[in-house]
C-alpha cells in the first residue's frame, strides 16, 4: 500500500501531563511555522493507496491521531506494502474488528470500501472511539444497503460502530440528500476501486461541496477519474510519491495567531492552488483588517469557524466590534457541537454569543468578566481547543482544558507555538 509510516512521538506533546494550558498576551507569533500535513488529504491517499494497484509512496504524513488510525485501519484491512483493490483476491478483509478512532471521514470511508471493495459475504466490524460514538450517516448507510450491502448498526438510532457485509460488484448506487461530503467521497473512492465506469447519483445538494474537489484530485492522482455521475477506474499507484501538503486548517491557526500578537508567519509548501477548502484562510482572515468585524459565509470551509470566531472575539474585545458566522449546519454534528462550545466558550470572556442552528454572532457583551481566570472546555475537540488558545492572546488567564485533545490533528501544537514566540502556560 504504501512505504511511508507516520509515528507518534509523546516528548512532542508534554500537553498530555497537563490538567490545563494557555496562550498569554505578550508573545509574538512570528518566523517560519511548521505545519502537520493535511489529514484530509492524507486520509484519502492512504484509503486509495489501501486499494490501488501496486505500491504508493507517500510523503509528509502527519502524526496525528486520525492519521495513525487510517494507516492501522487498512492495514488490519489486509493492505500492508501493495494495494488490495477488490477483485479475485477478494479485496478488503480483517480478522477482527477494524477501529476508526474518532475520525468520521475514516469511518464513512471504511465502511463504503468494506461494502463494496471487501471480501464477499464476509461480515466485517467498524468500531469508533469517543465522540463519534453515536454519530450518524443515515444517507451513506441507505445508499450502501440499496446496492446489496448489510449494514447493521450497533449504536442508537442508525449510528455507529457498524457491522458490514459486502454488496460484491455493484457499480451503480444512489445516494440521497448527504449529510455530509465524506459521505459522497467515500462513495467514490470505494467505485474508483474497480475497473472501467461505475455510476453514483446524487439527489440533493451536497454539504461542505468544496471537500469534494480535493477528493476528486486525489482520485485523479491514483489514475482515477470523476465526471458528472461517472467514476471511472482502477486505482493505479502513482509512479512518484504523493506529497501531503501542509494542512490549510492549521495554516489557519498560525495565521490567526500571527495577527492576534502582532507577527508575521511563513508557511512553506502550500500550494496557491490547493484544493484544500480552507486555503482560503487568509482571504477571511483580511476581511477583520483594522479590527472591525465581519460577515462571513463559511458553508465552504466550515473547519474554519472555530478559528474565525476567535478572531471575532478579539475584534468584539478590542474594538466593540460585532460578527457574524454564518453556513455552519454540519458544525453540530463534529466531535462537539461546535456553535454551542464557541458560544459558550466567548461568553465566558464576557462577550456577547447568539448561537443559531448555522449561525454563530458575536459581539461586545454588557458586562465584564465573571472571574480574572477563565478555564475553557474544548469538549475533546481539538478545534475548539486551537480556538480558545487564540482567546488567550487577546484576554489574559484563559486556560484550556484537556489541551491534549489537539493530537488528533497536531500533537506538537502548543511547542510549536511556543517556538513561534508564544508565551504558552501550563498548569500542572
Amino acid at each position: 500500500m504504501t512505504t511511508a509510516r507516520a509515528s507518534y512521538n509523546p516528548s512532542m506533546a508534554p500537553q498530555r501531563h497537563a490538567t490545563a494550558m494557555g496562550l498569554r498576551p505578550g508573545g509574538v507569533v512570528d518566523g517560519a511555522a511548521r505545519i502537520p500535513g493535511s489529514k484530509s488529504e492524507a486520509q484519502r491517499a492512504i484509503v486509495a493507496a489501501s486499494l490501488a494497484h501496486g505500491t504508493t509512496e507517500i510523503a509528509g504524513l502527519p502524526d496525528g491521531a486520525d492519521v495513525l488510525a487510517a494507516l492501522a485501519l487498512v492495514h488490519a484491512a489486509g493492505s500492508r506494502i501493495t494495494g488490495r483493490p477488490p477483485g479475485s483476491d477478494g479485496g478488503w478483509s480483517a480478522s477482527a474488528p477494524v477501529s476508526a478512532g474518532e475520525s468520521g471521514t475514516l469511518a464513512r470511508f471504511a465502511t463504503a470500501a468494506f461494502a463494496l471493495c471487501g471480501k464477499r459475504g464476509a461480515w466485517q466490524e467498524i468500531r469508533v472511539e469517543g465522540t463519534l460514538r453515536g454519530r450518524r450517516s443515515p444517507a451513506l448507510f441507505a445508499a450502501l444497503r440499496e446496492a446489496g450491502a448489510d449494514i447493521v448498526c450497533s449504536g442508537v438510532d442508525g449510528s455507529f460502530p457498524v457491522r458490514v457485509r459486502s454488496a460484491g460488484a455493484a457499480t451503480s448506487v444512489h445516494i440521497r440528500s448527504p449529510t455530509s461530503s465524506q459521505e459522497v467521497s467515500a462513495l467514490w473512492i470505494a467505485l474508483a476501486a474497480r475497473e472501467g465506469p461505475s455510476t453514483l447519483a446524487i439527489d440533493g445538494p451536497v454539504p461542505s461541496r468544496p471537500y469534494l474537489e480535493l477528493t476528486r484530485r486525489s482520485l485523479a492522482a491514483f489514475g482515477a477519474h470523476v465526471e458528472g455521475p461517472t467514476i471511472t477506474g482502477p486505482l493505479r499507484a502513482p509512479a512518484a510519491p504523493i506529497a501531503i501538503e501542509p494542512d490549510a486548517s492549521s495554516v489557519a491557526v498560525v495565521l490567526a495567531a500571527a495577527r492576534l500578537s502582532g507577527g508575521q508567519v511563513r508557511v512553506d509548501g502550500l500550494d496557491p492552488r490547493s484544493a484544500q477548502p480552507d486555503a482560503c484562510a487568509a482571504e477571511l482572515l483580511a476581511r477583520f483588517d483594522g479590527g472591525a468585524g465581519a460577515d462571513l459565509d463559511l458553508s465552504g470551509a466550515p473547519d474554519l469557524a472555530p478559528v474565525l470566531a476567535a478572531v471575532a472575539g478579539a475584534a468584539a474585545l478590542r474594538q466593540k466590534a460585532s460578527s457574524r458566522l454564518g453556513g455552519l449546519g454540519t458544525l453540530p454534528g463534529k466531535e462537539s457541537s461546535r456553535i454551542e462550545v464557541l458560544a459558550r466558550g466567548l461568553e465566558a470572556l464576557g462577550l456577547s454569543a447568539r448561537a443559531g442552528r448555522d449561525v454563530l454572532e458575536i459581539g461586545p457583551g454588557r458586562g465584564g468578566r465573571s472571574a480574572a481566570e477563565v478555564r475553557l472546555d474544548p469538549a475533546g475537540d481539538h478545534r475548539m481547543a486551537f480556538a480558545f488558545a487564540l482567546l488567550g492572546l487577546v484576554a489574559d488567564g484563559v486556560w484550556v482544558l484537556d489541551p491534549g485533545c489537539v493530537g488528533k490533528s497536531w500533537p506538537g501544537f502548543w511547542d510549536e507555538l511556543a517556538r513561534l514566540g508564544a508565551h504558552v502556560a501550563t498548569s500542572a
